[in-house]
């Protein structure tokens, strides 16, 4: 496993502890499921396609 450092804003950090605090969690933790979660989420670019292709699903199939 790898490790990172990250330079915050006292803003930012204390914002971070906050929400670690009320989730149960340490900030490492937390940081952690924030990253996984964002990192499942399609890109911008995929949910376009994704919707371009649902959308136009019967045309599709008609035009195969």
């Amino acid at each position: 496993m790898a490790t990172i450092e990250l330079v915050l804003p006292e803003q930012q950090l204390s914002a971070l502890e906050q929400k670690a605090r009320a989730a149960n969690l340490t900030v490492d933790e937390l940081l952690k499921e924030m990253i996984s979660a964002a990192l499942a989420q399609p890109s911008a670019t995929e949910q376009a396609m994704n919707y371009v292709l649902t959308k136009n699903k019967s045309l599709y199939e008609r035009l195969a």
